[in-house]
């Protein structure tokens, strides 16, 4: 019975560390991926703020400028929601460790009660040599070599038992060690979410100014912006007719068993490079989102982007994301030069170029140079329009963009 009140006792010590290791190795790996959501955020951060300070010339605010500043701000609330995830995760492991030290404090107690109670009775056999005694009344000797091998067993446990308390105490204060650099990790990670939520307000006062500038001309401006997304949409409209085109075209195309592996081949390579491909834009940050959603800076204005916007230095270069092949090179009035290229069944579009460095039927590498921004006054000449397609399937470039 003794045996195996103790086979439990170790068990339940046992699970405790389990628990506590697994929910802390969770709770770790959750924690990173927020901590590396937290560097991307601010990576994208200091990208707009650099922008900013390159591409502004003068005082006049203009719509690229506030896009910058829309981007920062939402990548600021993205570390305080990032922060504020981690701050109820550690709260949960401090709930969490402070449950499993009362649970291991109370069994200390009752374990140190038993062993007290297992000493004196130890003590009081002692001094009455009941232990002589006990093996005295044997009956014979087979009886008595039963009866020592129970005195051993006896002091078995009783050194079992001390095992057992110094393996619960050190259990509990590793839990109040993990603790206490929980709580320090916790107060750490409120005063940044404090200074972030700083910022935050700092960045809003300033797109609120920026604004209020914007609004002598606002009525202007806006006619503008809607006049030049009708124009950028029905450029989109034309690419999407160019992709069906050029999907048509492909598939008509009579090829080699050579020919078809290698297409196969490419066309496996980029699907296995989703979440990796590089900006093509190098320093460049997204100031317009892939889909449909309201206007970075224009009240009741909605956005379809088939792409995203990335804003860059003026005259920056754009470089292809993956090896492929040329295949078109068009003009739309909206989105300027535009170069395609084709990487096996995926086709990438580059918009908005000043200048083409490439031409139909050129094999294209890895970070080779298209063509470049526009380095005049016009903010809009200095963002790249991007799009990602499988044949006709249109595709979120974020997916598959990283730095």
């Amino acid at each position: 019975m003794m045996k195996r009140l103790l086979n439990i006792l170790f068990c339940l010590v046992a699970v405790l560390a389990a628990a506590g290791t697994l929910r802390g190795q969770e709770s770790q790996r959750k924690i990173e991926e927020l901590n590396a959501q937290i560097r991307k955020a601010e990576e994208e951060i200091s990208i707009s703020q650099r922008l900013l300070d390159k591409n502004r010339k003068d005082q006049k605010v203009n719509q690229n400028e506030l896009k910058l500043i829309r981007s920062r701000i939402n990548n600021r609330n993205a570390i305080i929601s990032s922060l504020t995830k981690q701050i109820a995760i550690i709260n949960g492991d401090i709930s969490a460790k402070n449950r499993n030290i009362e649970i291991l404090l109370a069994e200390e107690q009752r374990l140190k009660r038993e062993y007290g109670e297992m000493v004196y009775a130890a003590y009081k056999n002692s001094k009455t040599n009941t232990f002589m005694m006990f093996l005295f009344a044997s009956r014979d000797f087979n009886d008595a070599t039963r009866r020592v091998a129970y005195m051993r067993r006896l002091n078995q446990v009783r050194r079992a038992k001390m095992e057992e308390i110094g393996e619960v105490c050190r259990r509990v204060n590793a839990e109040i060690d993990t603790l206490n650099s929980r709580r320090t990790q916790l107060d750490k990670t409120k005063d940044t979410r404090r200074e972030e939520l700083a910022k935050l307000g700092k960045d809003e006062t300033g797109y609120r100014q920026a604004v209020d500038r914007l609004k002598k001309n606002e009525s202007k401006i806006a006619a503008e912006i809607r006049q030049k997304q009708k124009v950028k949409e029905r450029a989109q409209q034309e690419i999407r007719k160019i992709i069906a085109e050029e999907s048509r075209r492909n598939s008509a195309t009579k090829r080699t068993a050579a020919e078809e592996q290698a297409l196969t081949v490419l066309t496996g390579r980029f699907d296995q490079n989703a979440g990796k491909l590089p900006y093509p834009v190098r320093g460049g940050v997204i100031v317009d989102h892939y889909g449909v959603h309201a206007h970075p800076t224009q009240k009741g204005l909605t956005v379809n982007n088939k792409g995203v916007n990335i804003a860059g230095e003026r005259g920056a270069q754009v470089r292809c994301v993956f090896e492929g092949t040329v295949t078109r090179v068009f003009f739309f009035q909206g989105l300027n030069n535009s170069v395609m290229v084709r990487h096996g069944n995926y086709i990438t579009v580059y918009s908005n170029l000043a200048s083409v460095a490439v031409k139909p039927n050129d094999k294209v590498s890895l970070n080779q140079v298209l063509g470049t921004l526009s380095s005049g006054d016009d903010s809009d000449d200095y963002v790249l329009h991007f799009e990602i397609w499988k044949e006709t399937e249109n595709l979120n470039p974020e997916r598959w963009l990283s730095r």
